[in-house]
């Protein structure tokens, strides 16, 4: 495992010390995928007045909820005034956690990359080298019990997408969680990737039927529109495509939210293509390179010709940001 930093390990050490009886709200980003809500399961555990809340949870958390019985509250109605703060998890971003704007933040532990991180804390625990903030934690924790052993090991499998962007810590950090928890690496599969329901079928192959083809610069570019479960389709189109961006359409919200991936052989920084992308639209974007997000206040067309734009000019000039 790679350890953290003195500075981390002390602002971690300092955080329990201060907020260890108080009561708290462990939160993550929208549409919680199994590394966030791992986390803040992980948390909730050390601290025991806390609460975990978010708002949606993706299809993999909702099978580590089922598995480990886990309490979530919404987090939109909770009563800021019975809670001291935040924890968030997973994200340092407004956009992905739109409520956290109201909440006093007092700690974001996170791995993405700086692009798009703008929230306001007390204190932050960032190492954008992890592939997973599950393996930040599993380091930082002062101890690790059995059921959390097993959801930070669900977390680093389905974050590094079976450890194509693993390290050799993160191998580390695995055997450790698995030697703890006494699970198999099949039965942790089965809880981070667990079999696709019917409709999250539907819409990938929907967004499979929708597919346009862009060849540029060596690339194969696939871009596609879906109702939901955009991050299942993009996940799926990059196995073919060298790049994909899918994008869904939010009435509720007025936006639209776009995922894309790469396939490994890329070398354009997808976190950094997102990062222009949602800030040329009027929104945020960011995450990693080879996997990354964001969300704009235009439609899906108008975002998804945005993204190949955007994706062309880091091609002509890597080092330059595409015009706004």
């Amino acid at each position: 495992m790679a350890p953290p930093s003195p500075e981390d390990r002390e602002i971690f050490r300092n955080f329990l010390s201060n907020n260890g009886k108080s009561r708290l709200v462990v939160t993550s980003h929208r549409k919680t995928d199994v590394d966030g809500l791992a986390c803040a399961y992980a948390m909730h555990r050390i601290l025991p007045e806390s609460v975990i809340a978010t708002d949606e949870l993706d299809e993999n958390a909702k099978a580590l909820v089922e598995r480990l019985d886990i309490q979530v509250l919404p987090l939109r109605e909770l009563d800021r005034k019975e809670y001291a703060g935040l924890l968030v998890v997973d994200t340092a971003a407004y956009t992905l956690l739109e409520p956290a704007k109201q909440w006093k933040i007092l700690l974001v532990i996170d791995h993405h990359h700086p692009q798009g991180r703008d929230m306001k804390s007390d204190a932050f625990i960032v190492d954008d080298k992890s592939p997973s903030t599950a393996e930040i934690i599993a380091a930082l924790l002062p101890e690790i019990d059995k059921e959390t052993a097993f959801a930070l090991a669900c977390a680093v499998i389905s974050d590094t997408a079976r450890f194509k962007s693993g390290r050799v810590e993160t191998f580390e950090t695995l055997a450790r969680l698995m030697k703890i928890c006494g699970a198999t690496y099949h039965e942790l599969l089965e809880v981070a990737e667990p079999e696709a329901r019917a409709d999250v079928k539907m819409a990938i192959l929907k967004a499979c039927q929708r597919v346009s083809v862009v060849y540029s610069g060596g690339l194969v570019i696939a871009t596609s529109e879906v109702g939901s479960n955009e991050s299942d389709a993009a996940q799926v189109l990059s196995e073919a495509a060298d790049v994909a961006f899918v994008a869904s359409w939010k009435d509720r919200e007025r936006e639209t939210r776009i995922s894309a991936r790469a396939r490994k052989s890329v070398s354009i920084e997808l976190n950094e293509v997102m990062k222009d992308v949602g800030i040329s639209l009027g929104g945020n974007g960011g995450g990693h390179p080879k996997a990354a997000g964001a969300t704009v206040k235009v439609h899906t067309q108008e975002a998804l010709a945005r993204c190949v734009e955007a994706l062309q000019a880091r091609m002509e000039n890597p080092g330059c940001a595409s015009e706004q």
